[in-house]
């Protein structure tokens, strides 16, 4: 069976497949978010799906404690997968919006632009037959592998934590979704902070920190002004660090499940989940939030005055939409 045939195949299912997308910043609460709801019964999820930066597959630990190449449920999928015609190997999901063709990724993998440039994109991506196969192959791939998560695991739902604002656009111009979006936005000063400080193979300067945080906020303003209020929620790190059982009884009544009666400031995670990415967190047994200010003392006055010519007034306006306090 060809990827054509797969695609034929599929499209005939009836019932849209239903996705909660988190959308955010990096470094921002998206892998709590996502371990939080990963508890509802009705929610399948294996954390980021858009599978980049895997590292060592062979060392590389599954959040239920088994190694990735080990775990049953991973070796399932797997198999499933593979029995539908769709590729798939634990360094490659092929559920990224990538391609090995150089052309063809800056294309299909730039990030959102003005209106002109997207008009463009869209015109290659329908018109340019390679790249529109290509383009059509990945979206498919999304789709099988997440009715193939959603069966394994017997939950309605599912959530992608990939953050990507690019990513998201292509998935909501795909209509075998049914897709709810959750934003989670956190003080870029803090964001800056820990995206500058964490143990990575690349860590920027602050204020090269600071331009990536108002690029990215500014990709997800193109996109989220365009959808329903009924198709997204949006939060605050830092309520759903002060507020969690507040924060996620609305985001159950947004996605209309039954809220669960949990301490979520205190959590016991089941094991039971399968997650890729995401932050240590997801490698934990037990989560007790607690809002993170260590920017307040590690961050410069020089760098507040950075931030504050760069981002100060976007930072203040997203505070306010939030009903969160992100004055200087």
């Amino acid at each position: 069976m060809t990827n054509s045939t797969i695609n034929k195949t599929t499209m005939l299912d009836t019932e849209k497949q239903k996705m909660v997308y988190i959308l955010s910043p990096s470094f921002s609460g998206s892998t709590l978010l996502t371990l939080l709801l990963a508890q509802h019964p009705k929610i399948a999820t294996i954390g980021e799906l858009k599978a980049t930066a895997m590292g060592d597959i062979a060392s590389y630990q599954c959040s239920c404690g088994s190694a990735l190449l080990e775990c049953d449920f991973w070796k399932t999928l797997q198999k499933r997968l593979h029995g539908q015609k769709m590729k798939f190997a634990f360094d490659d999901f092929h559920t990224h919006f990538t391609s090995s063709n150089v052309v063809w990724n800056r294309i299909m993998g730039a990030q959102v632009r003005g209106r002109w440039f997207e008009l463009l994109r869209r015109f290659l991506l329908e018109h340019m037959p390679n790249l529109r196969s290509e383009y059509q192959n990945r979206l498919s791939h999304n789709w099988v592998f997440a009715r193939t998560v959603t069966d394994i695991m017997k939950r309605p739902i599912f959530l992608d934590g990939s953050k990507d604002v690019n990513r998201l656009k292509y998935l909501l111009g795909d209509d075998r979704w049914d897709i709810r979006v959750l934003e989670i936005v956190r003080d870029g000063r803090a964001q800056s902070n820990s995206r500058r400080s964490k143990n990575r193979r690349f860590i920027p300067s602050f204020k090269h920190a600071v331009k990536e945080w108002r690029s990215t906020i500014k990709q997800m303003t193109k996109v989220t002004k365009q959808l329903p209020s009924e198709q997204i929620y949006s939060m605050s790190y830092e309520t759903l660090c002060e507020k969690p059982s507040e924060v996620l009884t609305d985001i159950c009544e947004f996605l209309e499940i039954e809220p669960l009666d949990l301490d979520w400031s205190n959590i016991d995670l089941k094991k039971t989940e399968h997650h890729i990415l995401g932050n240590n967190m997801r490698t934990k047994t037990h989560i007790k939030i607690s809002l993170d200010s260590n920017w307040k003392s590690e961050v410069t006055q020089e760098e507040l005055g950075i931030f504050e010519s760069l981002a100060g007034e976007l930072n203040r306006n997203l505070g306010k939409r939030l009903n969160t306090n992100y004055e200087s």
